[in-house]
């Protein structure tokens, strides 16, 4: 019963919080300052209430008496009432939007917070989203003859010791030496009696780390780099040549057989990848390509049916006039293909190249069939590799994961309207 009070309570809060901003809103519209401050300081109310207060019919009480306010607010500070409901929808799905944004950079937060975390904070619960390390001491070193990391001995009696950690015992017991007491001698205590001294600092030495650790014909993993940039390039150069050449002939070109094919083209989308598996490899098998990286970008040029499908849609939504003249002014099929429709179709052309960099970088499953020497893998494999090599330091297998993601992330981050545009405008984007 209790469980079902924080359902209702949490189910008011969410609403409150739509209407309070829908008030927020309406009253930054119409520049009235006390509608403004009221609505922030409910929301901060509210807030706060969520957070710290643990009685759910409180916060639920709390929750009604903001939904009221605010409403008040919103009726107030709107024309009338349709105006004041489209000021409520627009407000939750904003909510919604930036709720959802954020369920899903939490797992990307998590991964940069753990590529920059020592060992020790990888395990613990709740978990520590701020890197912090431990703080040492300027004088005193360890067995390591490195600065010895300061300890609190008895944090919860009435007189702590700050304490040196001098020397990790065989038995699992840590040998420590006091800080304000040099001239003290040693003493053993355990791992339970100790609280590390903390300070935030993030440990960048993971990343450096994490490159060190690889093979040095890699070269610092350049050499995956190497061949992950030559498969994404040759990738989508195929993939938009040939993409953009079947396309344009089903849409513009007239010949026997095309709406058959068409549909045949369409048909094999729907083939599952794995039955074409074992043929695809036999065929590179018998033609020696196997541990080449030919099999990884020649059927690029191949085409592919979706993205025929996807070019298809936006050359048949070129005017026929511009194909007319062109004909007029000389240019044949192929003239026509490059000068005059390739040029038209640059959204969707940046729609294929980002899906076909994304492709290509994360390509696991092709490397894993046909490749086996070190110096042919690509970044996707070779980090599959690091994981089983590395896999008890989660410190530098995350340092691994960051350098092979981010940068398709920020390719995404700066192409993703591109994206979009490409593919509303070919009518794959609902409307």
């Amino acid at each position: 019963m209790f469980a079902f009070f924080w359902l209702i309570a949490i189910l008011l809060s969410v609403g409150a919080f739509v209407v309070l901003l829908s008030a927020l809103v309406a009253s930054v519209r119409v520049l009235q300052p006390s509608g403004i401050v009221v609505s922030a300081f409910l929301m901060l109310a509210l807030g706060a209430a969520v957070f710290w207060v643990q009685n759910p019919l409180l916060i639920a009480l709390l929750a009604l008496v903001a939904v009221a306010a605010s409403l008040f607010l919103v009726r107030r500070n709107t024309r009338n009432a349709s105006h004041a409901a489209q000021v409520i929808k627009l407000s939750a799905a904003q909510i919604s939007l930036l709720a959802g944004s954020l369920l899903f950079l939490v797992p990307f937060a998590w991964l940069l917070s753990a590529s920059l975390k020592a060992d020790d904070e990888q395990a613990v619960f709740p978990p520590v989203w701020i890197p912090t390390q431990q703080v040492t001491s300027a004088t005193l070193l360890n067995a390591e003859k490195e600065a010895a990391g300061l300890s609190w001995y008895g944090k919860d009696t009435a007189k702590p010791i700050k304490v040196a950690e001098v020397a990790n015992l065989p038995s699992g017991a840590i040998e420590v030496k006091p800080v304000d007491a040099p001239q003290a001698a040693t003493f053993v205590a355990t791992r339970d009696q100790l609280t590390k001294i903390r300070q935030v600092a993030p440990r960048w030495e993971n990343y450096s780390e994490a490159l060190e650790f690889l093979p040095p014909e890699t070269h610092f993993g350049l050499t995956f780099l190497g061949n992950t940039l030559f498969l994404t390039i040759m990738t989508v150069a195929g993939t938009l040549l040939s993409s953009s050449l079947v396309a344009y002939s089903f849409a513009r070109l007239n010949w026997p057989g095309k709406n058959l094919l068409f549909v045949v083209l369409l048909a094999t989308m729907m083939v599952p990848a794995a039955v074409t598996m074992m043929p695809q490899f036999l065929i590179f098998r018998s033609l020696g390509w196997v541990d080449t990286l030919l099999p990884l970008w020649v059927p690029a040029f191949f085409g592919s049916a979706f993205n025929i499908f996807l070019l298809r849609q936006f050359f048949m939504s070129i005017p026929t006039e511009l194909e007319d003249a062109a004909k007029i002014d000389g240019c044949g099929p192929l003239g026509i293909y490059w000068r005059i429709m390739l040029p038209q179709v640059k959204p969707a052309l940046a729609a294929i190249s980002i899906m076909g960099v994304m492709g290509a970088w994360n390509n696991f499953q092709g490397p894993l069939i046909y490749l086996s020497s070190p110096e042919k893998m690509t970044l996707a494999y070779a980090l599959q590799l690091y994981q089983q090599q590395h896999g008890g330091e989660p410190g530098l297998l995350m340092a691994a994961s960051t350098l092979v993601v981010l940068p398709i992330i920020v390719l995404f981050f700066f192409t993703q309207r591109y994206f979009i545009e490409g593919a509303s405008l070919s009518g794959l984007g609902g409307r």
